[in-house]
């Protein structure tokens, strides 16, 4: 995950998540029939198959059709992500994906914040791997490794010619016009995933509500009277009453912009709103200045986080776990809060509402998704691998149902197929503490890495999990915006021009985020100067590249 990239923690809802917000099963689109998940055939049996079925091979190397894709040790490639440190022979999926290839994978997978510091310096040395994957990609990526510099490999005819599923996934409406960069190359594996109208949002701690005697605020100025609370009372019970922290977020992912949306207008880190259908720049809105105002006045009080801007997400996460939040932004509450062990139950973390301010009675938030989002650059191949025909057709294996079933669930230990299609999965936490671990959902696969569901998928698990996302989603909706961010490419002759100003601009807009609010500067007497500085940096030239306005 990322601090200019939300969707990392999109995923979740999708997918049943416990490690990144525990909020919700999920769906994928297609339509396929398979059998239940079941122990890979082994290599050598593979191999025996093929050759006994004479299967013709591409440059006496990889098989054109079935399994395995090549003949045991011949093809390995590098696999690059930010997926956590967990090695791959550790994982559920690796072992039986080469058991079923015959393709080894060298995956070199890594906290977020680490990967990106080495993905950066790969590229710029020319030392990266045959294949990168996760959040650690944009579409700027794609742009300027893949459309101008060549460094990323175009997939599409790999695709026709070998990747029946991935074929598949691009015929659903959409998806290929999505995935198509402006110069017409496909450089990318296809995600398609339901996601959650909202992605990120603030989560309240109704125990520390409860402790001090409060209710859930439903406006700016109630929310500081409850921060303070959590500040000047015991919130969490534990007889200290100076470690609690009213208000934090991960770094990665703070979304200051969104909380403008209390103020009247909700913005991405980028900036950018939509108002009506029109693509608008909030971050000069005088609704933008107030929240980052009411944000410094909170932070003056001791009310926020003082490692807001700069502990990383593992410091993060285990000042959650120890109780030590009263409300926090994340994706969902399991993010940074110890999961029940009762997955059906209600969290002690509920969604705050979108709140009103003074003179604001429809405060809004921006909308994420309409229920599906098409990820562009989830998963590139690279010119450094030496056959990339075989890495799109281990991926078109990993997209079978099954495989994907199991990264997200397990194999058949806990996981069953029933006649009607469905899945049914055992209650986990009846398992050992050592197959607890080999099940956990990050173990199992990288899970910022695309996956293939079908759209009627349902996994049945007793009991069901507490979708503390859709409840979320549902109250939010009468203030969300009716269209989401456009996710158009832009045209092919501007793309380096528009990277070099979104990065000059974002970056200039979080900085400005950090000094103002932790009082290193006041944003009202800044303002002017700062909106100079936009305009200096490029920001009409910006908006018209992108299609945008500048809001009020």
């Amino acid at each position: 995950m990322k601090n200019k990239k939300l969707w990392a923690a999109m995923l979740a809802s999708a997918m049943a998540v416990s490690a990144l917000a525990g909020c919700g099963s999920s769906a994928e689109t297609a339509d396929t029939n398979t059998d239940a998940p079941a122990a890979a055939e082994t290599t050598a049996g593979a191999a025996e198959s093929a050759s006994e079925a004479g299967r013709e091979k591409v440059d006496d190397l990889m098989y054109a059709e079935g399994l395995p894709i090549v003949d045991e040790g011949a093809y390995t490639f590098s696999l690059f992500v930010d997926g956590g440190d967990t090695p791959a022979e550790e994982r559920l999926m690796f072992p039986v994906l080469e058991a079923e290839t015959g393709v080894k994978v060298d995956l070199q997978s890594y906290a977020y914040e680490i990967a990106t510091e080495k993905y950066s310096l790969a590229l710029g040395s020319g030392d990266y791997a045959d294949c990168i994957g996760g959040w650690i990609l944009s579409e700027k990526d794609i742009l300027t490794y893949g459309v101008d510099l060549g460094l990323f490999v175009p997939l599409e005819e790999y695709f026709e010619l070998y990747c029946p599923k991935i074929t598949e996934v691009l015929e659903l409406e959409g998806v290929r016009e999505t995935m198509t960069a402006p110069d017409g190359h496909i450089y990318s594996i296809p995600y398609v995933i339901e996601t959650p109208s909202v992605d990120y949002c603030p989560w309240i701690n109704t125990k520390w509500l409860e402790n001090v005697g409060m209710e859930i605020p439903t406006t700016t100025e109630e929310l500081r009277e409850v921060l303070r609370a959590f500040k000047e009372q015991d919130a969490n019970g534990n007889g200290d009453p100076n470690d609690e922290i009213p208000y934090s977020g991960s770094t990665e992912n703070l979304h200051i912009g969104y909380l403008a949306g209390w103020f009247g207008c909700s913005i991405e880190d980028n900036g950018f709103t939509m108002v009506d259908d029109q693509l608008t720049f909030g971050a000069t809105t005088e609704a933008y200045r107030k929240a980052i105002e009411y944000l410094a006045s909170l932070y003056a009080e001791g009310l926020i986080d003082p490692e807001l801007f700069t502990q990383d997400s593992a410091t993060w996460k285990a000042k959650g776990m120890q109780d030590l939040y009263g409300v926090c932004m994340s994706y969902g509450p399991d993010d940074f809060y110890p999961t029940p062990e009762d997955v059906s139950q209600v969290r002690d973390f509920v969604y705050l509402p979108v709140l009103k301010s003074e003179g604001v009675d429809n405060p809004v938030w921006l909308r994420n998704s309409y229920g599906t989002t098409v990820f562009k650059n989830q998963v590139v191949i690279t010119d450094n691998a030496e056959h990339p025909e075989i890495i799109c057709r281990w991926w078109d294996n990993f997209f079978e149902e099954k495989n994907s079933v199991m990264s997200q669930n397990g194999d058949e230990k806990v996981i069953t197929k029933n006649d009607d299609g469905t899945y049914t999965k055992i209650d986990i936490t009846t398992l050992s503490e050592e197959d607890q671990k080999k099940y956990d959902w990050n173990n199992m696969w990288p899970q910022s890495l695309p996956k293939y569901i079908p759209a009627d998928f349902d996994v049945k698990e007793n009991p069901e999990p507490y979708d503390a996302c859709a409840i979320r989603d549902a109250a939010y909706e009468p203030n969300l915006t009716e269209k989401t961010l456009p996710t158009t490419w832009v045209d092919l002759e501007n793309t380096e021009e528009i990277a070099e100003l979104e990065t000059a601009i974002t970056d200039y807009i979080t900085q400005c985020q950090a000094k103002w609010i932790a009082g290193q500067a006041d944003v009202n007497a800044d303002w002017e100067g700062y909106l100079a500085q936009l305009d200096k940096l490029g920001l009409d030239r910006y908006l018209e590249l992108k299609g945008a306005v500048k809001g009020e």
